[in-house]
């Protein structure tokens, strides 16, 4: 991501220009993802994130720095996570539900709309302005970045939104939830070093984290090239 901006030939206004679009690209989809948390908490009757002002752009009240560079240099990140209480909720399943998925909801309209966005100004990137170039690096890593948080927050791992999708339609004591809660930062730990360890010595297979990612990302978009060929684009 960004190594590989400041690694290229370009000059350094057009470095600029890419770097700005990178972190407007990241900053919308991990601030918006848990915005959009808030919002359907707030729907289903829990008001903690707005009574926290989490309901806002303002970058100060949700961005996580380690979260937000690993977004900027690896395309996997975070923000600090938007308070919610399920016991406020009218219908606490319901209500778990979906506020967790509203996350990876948002990232897959936003993800969409760029893509879309990005096939439609194609004419533009032809003149090489450095507003075509923000505009198709914006949209592009726009793409990568939600595409990338769909895939990674839909693992059933503790405290992703997959967990918390799962733990709603389980009952209180369930054993794999309790398992997870227990050991979920371990899990995510073993995945990250077993997919560098992978990677150093040469064998991307045993990197199940990345594999997994690739899946995911590469069926999307498969899924956007039909939907865009039935449409003629």
């Amino acid at each position: 991501m960004i190594y590989n901006i400041f690694a290229s030939n370009q000059s350094l206004q057009s470095k600029l220009i890419l770097i700005l679009a990178v972190a407007l690209a990241g900053y919308f989809a991990i601030i918006l993802h848990e915005i959009s948390h808030g919002l359907v908490a707030s729907w289903q009757g829990d008001n903690t994130a707005k009574q926290e002002g989490r309901l806002t752009l303002n970058p100060m009240k949700h961005l996580d720095i380690a979260g937000f560079l690993m977004m900027l240099f690896v395309g996997i990140g975070w923000a600090k996570p938007v308070p919610v209480n399920p016991y406020n909720f009218r219908k606490t399943r319901k209500g778990i539900f979906l506020t967790s998925i509203a996350g990876v909801t948002t990232n897959f309209i936003l993800a969409t709309v760029s893509f879309v966005l990005m096939v439609v100004c194609a004419p533009l990137y032809a003149n090489e302005t450095l507003l075509s170039l923000f505009i198709y690096h914006f949209l592009l890593y726009s793409v990568s970045f939600n595409i990338g948080l769909i895939a990674f927050n839909l693992l059933p791992i503790y405290p992703l939104d997959g967990f918390r999708i799962v733990e709603s339609f389980t009952r209180y004591g369930n054993k794999f939830c309790i398992f997870m809660r227990r050991y979920g930062s371990f899990i995510f730990i073993g995945l990250f070093v077993l997919g560098y360890v992978a990677n150093y010595i040469g064998i991307p297979q045993l990197d199940i984290l990345g594999t997994y990612m690739d899946f995911v990302r590469d069926h999307i978009l498969k899924l956007y090239y039909v939907v865009l060929g039935w449409f003629g684009l």
